[in-house]
Formats: structure tokens, sequence, C-alpha cells
């Protein structure tokens, strides 16, 4: 199994031991989220207040704790929306809730001691592809949703209108419900979102995640008497565990057969979840080579931008690969002899992710006549005419369009 070593981790057991030694911080089993938080966080909760762009993610093998690091174990943000802790943060909360309750009283703070104008606002996408992309709030509108897996498959992930448009710098997603939060009410509005997300029993795992779950917050701060605006975004990401498809599916499940397809739905949604997080580890590399070899941030930039035929999941996180955003993953490993490859491939993953060069900086401000000719330019988008028979550019015209109205 894994076991920590001083200076690292090793995985002992197989046929020989192997030892990583780059984690800076190995966290116990005994180590609960409330200490969690208190070692990692704060940083990052201040450098998002100040003007940095902040990611905070998690990845592992499906069952290895990554959901539970993030947002608390099963049911929590279920019962957090229904009120059963208040404004307060449980001691089960993961890095997520607690983070989000610790900014609202942080810019409570601020707002009491300057004049400078502050509006929080938060998002929830999970990312499928076979799904498509699914807005986390207006699911949770939908009375009878219950998170099961579909009876077919879409294969493109703007089937639902929330897309991403590669063509922005950092790519973003569009067509989402963007809410403000201002109190307790819109507080809770975000758990119920997250509580939604669709999990789904497998072999390795009873409630495995089936989609990588994206919670962004997104601040405006704008000084009085200025003509700008600064924006910094944090994004925490609960990425899809990566899984040994037979052994969370059953060998079965990869036939060829079309009926055999539409019956295990989830055997091809962790086949695309490992493609996914197979190019985000392919990028990684690259990057990570070109920064070894001494090119220049603008370099690494224009690198972790490309996007061409990739899964919508590493565009998003282009700002963690060029070094641009303050970055932090937490890998998830599973302890169980039985495991002892998957947590090999996590490590691994880990290791190339502590290679990537990090310069968070902070945002410049944008003056709001910028802003205004941005918002005008997604609405005119929305408006458009034409684009002939090709549905996903006319799909992408109408979430600018949207996000246009919002800005």
């Amino acid at each position: 199994g894994v076991v920590a070593e001083d200076g690292g981790v090793a995985i002992v057991g197989g046929a020989r031991k192997s030892v990583w030694a780059y984690p800076k911080h190995v966290i116990s089993p005994e180590q609960d989220n409330v200490a969690l938080y208190a070692e990692f966080m704060p940083r990052r909760v201040d450098a998002f207040l100040e003007g940095t762009n902040v990611n905070i993610m998690c990845y592992g093998q499906t069952g290895s704790g990554k959901t539970h690091t993030m947002f608390g174990p099963p049911g929590i943000m279920a019962r957090a929306a229904a009120g059963a802790f208040g404004s307060e943060p449980a001691p089960e909360f993961g890095l997520c809730p607690r983070g989000l309750l610790d900014i609202c009283v942080q810019l409570e703070q601020r707002r009491q001691q300057s004049d400078t104008r502050y509006l929080l606002t938060a998002s929830a996408v999970e990312l499928t592809v076979a799904e498509g992309n699914i807005d986390m709030f207006s699911k949770a509108e939908v009375a009878n949703s219950s998170g099961a897996l579909p009876d077919q498959l879409r294969w493109f992930s703007g089937a639902n209108g929330i897309l991403l448009d590669k063509t922005t710098k950092p790519p973003a997603l569009f067509g989402m419900t963007e809410t403000t939060i201002d109190g307790p009410e819109s507080v809770l509005a975000l758990f119920e979102a997250i509580a939604c997300r669709n999990t789904a029993g497998t072999g390795m795992n009873d409630t495995s995640s089936r989609s990588h779950c994206f919670v962004f917050l997104t601040l405006y701060a704008h000084a009085p008497g200025s003509d700008a605006v600064r924006t910094s975004r944090f994004q925490f990401i609960d990425l899809a565990g990566s899984e040994r498809l037979n052994d969370a599916h059953g060998s079965k499940a990869s036939t060829n057969s079309t009926q055999a397809g539409l019956n295990n739905v989830g055997y091809y949604e962790g086949l695309s979840t490992n493609f996914g997080l197979m190019m985000l580890s392919q990028r990684m590399r690259e990057v990570a080579t070109a920064g070894k070899k001494g090119a220049s941030a603008k370099k690494l930039v224009q690198m972790s931008f490309k996007t061409g035929g990739e899964p919508d999941l590493v565009p998003l996180l282009s700002e963690t690969l060029a070094g641009c955003a303050l970055s932090l993953i937490c890998v998830c490993v599973s302890a169980a002899p039985a495991n002892r490859s998957q947590s090999r491939n996590a490590l691994d993953f880990g290791r190339v992710f502590s290679t990537l060069k990090v310069w968070p900086r902070t945002q410049p401000e944008v003056k709001l006549r910028v802003l205004r000719a941005r918002a005008s330019e997604l609405v005119a988008s929305g408006n458009a005419k034409g684009g002939g028979a090709n549905a996903r550019y006319t799909a992408v015209r109408k979430a600018q369009g949207e996000a246009g109205r919002n800005l």
C-alpha cells in the first residue's frame, strides 16, 4: 500500500518499493478537513481577495477521497443547503464550502474598513462529454433531479448550452448561471447546486462522481472615484476519478455492441474521463519540459492556451499550466494494496504537476468602458444572424449573448 516516509511517500508491498520525494506536505488520514484548511487555504483566500486568480484541484483514483477533501462526506452539501449548519462551517466541510464562508466573512470586514465596493458571484458546472456540460444551479431547480445517468450518449460538451469559448484568453465557459453571493440564502443555493452533482455506484465506489465539478467564484472590486474594476477568479475543481474500467464497470462493458454501450453509459463516461485526464497530463508534461528548457513566461502561456480538439478540462486549467494562477493540487491515494497501480499513476501525475512553474500575478484593473464594450460585443454576438447549419457556433453565440447581458 501507500505509506508516508521522511521526505515523501512510498508504495510498498509490490515487486519493488517506489518512493516519491516531491510532496511538500503529506496529509495523514487522521488529519481532518479543519486542519487541512488551516494549513493550505488562508494564503490562497488572501491572494484571491487581493486580485490573484487561484485554482485548487483534487486528483486521484475513484474512491480515494477527492470529493471528501473538496466538499465533505456524502450528503453534507444537501444537509448544508437545508440549513442544518446555519451560516457556520460544519467540521466536516471540505475546502470549497469552508473557503466560500471564509471569503464572505472577510469581504464583510473589508466593506466595513474601506469604501471599495465588492461583488462576489458564483457558478457551478459539471463537465461531461457523454451528457454535455451541466449548469448545476439549473439542475438543482428540477424537483425530481436524481443525478441518474442518461439513457443515451450526446458526445457534445455544449449539448446543454454550457460551452467553452477557446478563443478567449484564458478560455472561458459561457451559458451557465452566475449568481450573486450576497447573504446566507445565496450561499445555501450554491450548496444546493453542488449537492445535485452526478454520482453513481461502480465496482469501486458506491458514490463515484461521474463528472469534473468546477465551482467558480468571481470577485469584482471597484474603488471609489476609480474608472476601473479589478476581477479575480477562484476555481475549485473536483476532478472525476481515474479508474480501471473493467474493475469499475465490469469486463463485459467494453463490448462493441451499441446496445451494451447504451446500457452502460457509465463505462463510456469513465472512458472519456480517463482520456481527459490523460490529455491534461500530456499538456502538463509539455509545458513543464518547455519551462526546464528556459521557455519564457509568454511562451508557456501560449503553450497552455493550445486547445485544438482537447476536452474542456484542459483549457480551463490553462492558467495553472502556465503558472499565472496560484495553484494547489491535492493528490488523493488509496492505501489499499489492491490499488497500488492507480496510486502510482496518481503520484506520477502529482510529480509532473510539481514541476510546473508558478508565478501568480495580481490581475490588472480594467477600465469600465472596456468592460462595457466587452458586454456589448458579447450581446452583439448573441444577436448575430447566420452561422448556417453549425449548431455549435449558434449555441456559443447564444451563450455569449447571455453572458454579455449579465456583465
